[in-house]
């Protein structure tokens, strides 16, 4: 279970995808579709209307505000009426296109692509997901642990759950390494475990750059060795993973997979990594071989490991270039795509069927 499906379909079928970051541009909205060449599908981009709400980077909480569901539920909307299937990037589009689906009685085969559940519903809500979410043909989640945690949260048979590898497109160089004053660098904002970064540092005194919302930082200050940064842009963050020694992803352990953007991002660019072993890390960080894995809650092993990569040049030369083998082979568009091509086979058919 959790594989991606390998049947396939011959009958032309237009895919309406709705994503969130989708605005009607040309640049801004490629997506995987778009290096999609299957004579069985043709695809559609659904952009949302323009959201006035910000970056959700930089708001104080990461609870959807009723704005945003608005224009998830337009955007599924328009894309259930113009497809003959549909395929929703994040949950919110899912679960709205779920309902839409549902309430109008369709038969319009629906994939969810980047099915990540930050926080899962108990009680009454979790039933109710679980109902709406049944609508839903085919779920794909970017980590394995995630399958397990669908069937078991959301009642969600494990068939209609695939892992598939999150993907990068190859980023372009826009800065050397930093030798004079090096850094180590953490990024992001998801269920980080900052606090336990913190005290590593403490240990070794290294210097480090943090990129992180205000949240997700602890109510302590933090060492004098610790540089917080905020409200960099996109370009700006990868410049600076590129200067940096080093990168290392501290995750909390809890039953949601975060942080793979900035690991992948990080292996892409075949940066010396450090990540905490977590359901979301499982799948991409080999310890020794893609990057190093230190267990969760633990400042000292963290600190070894830091220290380690930090000393041992030929270390970090050795998972560099590990890191970015196994990127270019598994993480591409290319192979996400080619992933996405056999899941609209296989939901196709067997709708056909």
């Amino acid at each position: 279970m959790g594989g991606v499906p390998k049947r396939k379909v011959q009958t032309l079928m237009l895919w309406t995808v709705a994503a969130p970051f989708f605005t009607g541009g040309d640049e801004g909205d490629r997506w995987l579709d778009d290096l999609v060449d299957a004579p069985a599908h043709r695809f559609l981009k659904i952009p949302a209307a323009p959201s006035h709400g910000g970056d959700w980077h930089r708001r104080a909480t990461r609870a959807t505000p009723v704005g945003q569901w608005l224009r998830h539920w337009r955007q599924s909307a328009r894309a259930l009426d113009r497809g003959e299937g549909v395929v929703t990037v994040f949950p919110q589009l899912a679960l709205t296109a779920a309902i839409q689906r549902r309430i109008g009685r369709r038969d319009t085969p629906i994939v969810a692509w980047c099915f990540n559940v930050g926080r899962f519903p108990t009680g009454w809500k979790q039933r109710l997901a679980s109902f709406l979410l049944r609508s839903i043909d085919m779920f794909v989640v970017h980590s394995r642990g995630e399958v397990a945690l669908l069937r078991d949260r959301l009642m969600i048979d494990e068939a209609r759950v695939c892992f598939v590898p999150l993907q990068r497109a190859a980023i372009p160089v826009l800065a050397e390494e930093q030798t004079e004053a090096p850094f180590a660098l953490a990024m992001g904002s998801a269920n980080r475990d900052y606090a336990t970064l913190y005290e590593a540092c403490r240990r070794t005194g290294l210097p480090l750059a943090l990129v992180a919302a205000r949240r997700a930082l602890p109510a302590e200050q933090p060492p004098p060795n610790v540089t917080l940064h905020a409200n960099l842009d996109p370009v700006a963050c990868l410049r600076l993973a590129q200067q940096a020694r080093l990168s290392i992803v501290p995750l909390a352990d809890v039953a949601a997979a975060s942080g793979q953007i900035t690991m992948v991002e990080a292996m892409r660019m075949g940066r010396p990594l450090i990540v905490t072993d977590t359901i979301g890390s499982r799948d991409y960080v080999v310890d020794d071989a893609t990057g190093l894995l230190v267990p969760p809650r633990d400042p000292a092993a963290l600190a070894a490991a830091m220290q380690r990569l930090w000393d041992d040049a030929a270390l970090r030369s050795r998972l560099s270039s590990g890191a970015r083998r196994f990127a270019e082979d598994n993480l591409s568009d290319e192979a996400a795509a080619a992933a996405l091509v056999r899941i609209l086979d296989a939901v196709a058919t067997r709708r056909q069927g």
